[in-house]
């Protein structure tokens, strides 16, 4: 992303034009980041559940597969900040903790933890790709 600033001082709408011209396309820009960012991660997080996925007759009560059940979306917090937001869905989302912490009976994967050091190696290629 590139602009070139002209300034006349005889006309201040043109500035303020153009100013929200280059506003609108960071946000444009700052949603396409967050949503190549968020789907890198869900790849990441996909192919660490697939690990550890089980067979259709161990699952209980018909419950999809974890990895079968990722999703991501753009939120906004309450100071306006965006963010992308990996989860599972109704069926799975509760017991990601669970499955990444591990419990008395089960030990951890560290699923999450994977995928966000993964991210951290792989962003500087999300950005460029985003940016072009």
């Amino acid at each position: 992303m590139s602009f070139n600033l002209d300034f006349k001082e005889n006309n201040a709408d043109t500035l303020d034009t153009y100013l929200s011209s280059v506003l609108k396309d960071s946000d444009k820009t700052e949603k396409e980041m967050l949503k190549e960012a968020g789907e890198a991660v869900k790849v990441f997080v996909v192919k660490n559940l697939d690990k550890h996925r089980r067979i259709l007759a161990i699952r209980y009560k018909g419950r999809p597969a974890m990895a079968d059940d990722v999703k991501v979306s753009i939120r906004t917090n309450k100071w306006g900040n965006k963010y992308a937001k990996v989860m599972g869905g109704k069926m799975t989302g509760t017991l990601w903790h669970l499955v990444n912490d591990g419990n008395l009976h089960s030990t951890p994967t560290h699923f999450m933890d994977g995928a966000i050091d993964r991210l951290d190696q792989d962003i500087d290629k999300v950005w460029d790709k985003t940016m072009r």
